[in-house]
């Protein structure tokens, strides 16, 4: 689970945010990052370009289009919340990216205007949503005639190890159990393709990225995804107290062990361009 972004999502958002939950942001972005910047790359993001990226939560994805597009192009972030975005302003201020704004605004209603941009993404932003489709379509709208929209999200069902362990099953489990809880899609990554299909994209492109590490840090990222959301585990009645403490433990041991490999949620990458049917 990634950005905050929509339709009243500070209400279920259920992730930190700010400072709070800006090391597991940039952590999400050390192991997802990487095949986000080789498909920005391979759709010719280039300077001049006008972009927009809805559910930015710390400004990583925006502040690597700035770079992209330079000064005689332009970026806005858009997020629900402010702590987000201050930390987005700081990132782009210190890189000199003055050409790269932010705003507060719900991905379903951002007030940006219609048919003024070449690209408009999201990334883990569509799964923590209730209607997806709205904020799907209001990017859409976003778009310039031929302007590409793209949208990348997880498969939280499938996170996994290898060897299989039960933690990691039980984690699945659970995050598909408070995306539930909160009315959204756990498999949203696996329905994009769908979802696109449903907004009036009738080909929609489709990569998969499914991370997997033996050691370090990246390893962990579930991990600590699971940490952070215990308290809305809790909240919801779907774990207990004993349970928290006997999985943190046991995915502290596998996030040490060479011997496991941790698959990570695959990310699904879906985009299309406005007006094409090829």
């Amino acid at each position: 689970m990634g950005d905050s972004g929509s339709e009243g999502a500070s209400a279920h958002y259920v992730l930190a945010t700010g400072a709070d939950g800006e090391q597991r942001l940039r952590l999400l972005d050390t192991v997802y990052g990487p095949s986000t910047d080789r498909l920005l790359a391979d759709l010719d993001v280039r300077p001049g370009m006008t972009v927009a990226d809805v559910g930015c939560g710390v400004g990583v994805v925006a502040c690597w289009l700035g770079r992209r597009v330079g000064a005689t192009g332009s970026v806005v972030g858009v997020d629900l919340s402010e702590e987000q975005l201050a930390l987005a302003r700081r990132d782009a201020a210190a890189q000199g990216l003055s050409w790269a704004r932010f705003i507060a605004a719900d991905a379903c209603d951002t007030g940006l205007p219609r048919g003024s941009f070449d690209l408009v993404c999201c990334r883990s932003l569509l799964s923590h949503l209730r209607q997806p489709a709205r904020a799907l379509h209001e990017m859409s709208a976003l778009l310039k005639d031929g302007g590409v929209l793209l949208s990348e999200d997880v498969d939280m069902t499938v996170v996994s190890s290898d060897p299989p362990s039960a933690a990691y099953a039980r984690v699945a489990e659970l995050l598909s159990g408070i995306c539930r809880h909160i009315g959204s899609d756990p498999a949203m990554g696996a329905h994009l393709q769908a979802l696109f299909r449903k907004v009036g994209y009738s080909r929609p492109q489709v990569r998969v990225d499914r991370p997997a590490f033996r050691a370090g840090e990246s390893k962990r990222l579930w991990e600590y995804t699971f940490l952070e959301l215990a308290p809305a585990f809790l909240d919801a009645g779907i774990t207990t107290a004993a349970e928290v403490a006997a999985l943190t433990a046991e995915l502290a041991r596998l996030g040490t062990d060479d011997a496991t490999v941790v698959l990570h949620a695959p990310k699904y990458q879906v985009w299309a361009r406005k007006g094409r049917t090829d």
